[in-house]
């Protein structure tokens, strides 16, 4: 039996949207079947004749999940929040946004209320799987599919966008309005809202709140974004974003960028090929032997922001003697 969920986005991130679907394929066995309108692989998406606009809301009815690409292009497409409301008012199907390149906070509600997953980092790529496996009621083996994520986590973080030349004034002062509403609402009640119900009566949507789950403690770690720009040579990619967890280490951080600069650098290879900069300060990170009890907390903190730089020879005491001295 071959499940069926929809994937929401921008037409200029097919390619996404295809390097996600081959390694769900490839994951789940082809026991899990990803329809998407620009899809163009053994007939798949719409085809020449469709009604396009009857098509998706049938796929989506047929869907128990929609997950929603929101990166540069499509974060501020009003379509994509269309295709997630009408999966939203299914009461069977579940919302799962995935951001790239873009930092989990900088989305807006409605979809900025949900739990979001990073497609470029690895940990946060695991959490995605085993979700939506769990949701069709297939198992999530990490170690049978971790050549599978790691290359999906590697080609994703080489994609680029481009930048948008003029901004919209106007918009940008309604994007500064909610952000400030945002700030001042309640924690609690946005955990409340993270996992909403809602019931059609008459011609009204009314929103259920779950009393009694709202004591459960989430399975998801609260975490914080963090960006680091990348400049190697040809890498493609600009900036990258990661989670910041509570229980992450130093050394946490370094595998998960790893497994996005693993076409460019060889396993273990910090302060031999690579080095994180603080971009303020120019603090070069100059952590081994001690990596993993040094919480990432301290080191990588909200707001940061940070550069990883190549090395044209292993690190050595003398390079922050030198630089620290002047």
């Amino acid at each position: 039996m071959s499940h069926k969920f929809f994937i929401s986005h921008y037409s200029k991130d097919k390619s996404i949207a295809e390097l996600f679907s081959n390694a769900l394929r490839r994951i789940t066995l082809e026991q899990i079947s990803p329809w998407f309108s620009s899809d163009t692989t053994g007939g798949q998406g719409l085809q020449p004749g469709d009604i396009w606009f009857n098509q998706i809301l049938t796929k989506i009815t047929q869907s128990k999940a929609v997950v929603s690409l929101l990166t540069p292009n499509s974060i501020d497409r009003p379509w994509i929040y269309f295709e997630s409301g009408i999966g939203q008012a299914l009461p069977d199907c579940e919302i799962i946004p995935v951001c790239i390149g873009v930092k989990r906070d900088s989305i807006l509600p409605p979809l900025g209320l949900y739990q979001c997953y990073q497609l470029n980092d690895y940990r946060s790529v695991v959490e995605f799987f085993s979700k939506l496996l769990t949701l069709f009621g297939i198992k999530f083996d990490e170690e049978m599919s971790r050549v599978v994520i790691e290359k999906l986590v590697a080609d994703i973080s080489q994609i680029s966008f481009e930048k948008e030349e003029k901004k919209d004034e106007n918009k940008d002062s309604i994007e500064k309005l909610i952000e400030s509403f945002k700030s001042h609402i309640d924690k609690r009640f946005l955990e409340v809202l993270e996992k909403p119900t809602y019931q059609i009566v008459g011609d009204n949507l009314n929103l259920k709140i779950d009393e009694g789950g709202k004591n459960k403690k989430s399975e998801i770690e609260p975490s914080y974004s963090v960006t680091f720009d990348v400049d190697f040579e040809d890498f493609k990619n600009d900036s990258l974003y990661i989670d910041i967890r509570p229980s992450d280490t130093f050394q946490t951080v370094t595998n998960t960028l790893f497994f996005m600069l693993s076409n460019y650098v060889k396993p273990f290879r910090y302060l031999e090929e690579w080095v994180i900069i603080e971009k303020d300060t120019n603090m070069h990170v100059i952590i081994r032997e001690v990596g993993e009890m040094i919480p990432a907390t301290s080191i990588f903190k909200p707001d940061t922001k940070w550069k990883i730089i190549k090395l044209e020879n292993p690190y050595s005491a003398l390079d922050s003697s030198e630089r620290i001295r002047g």
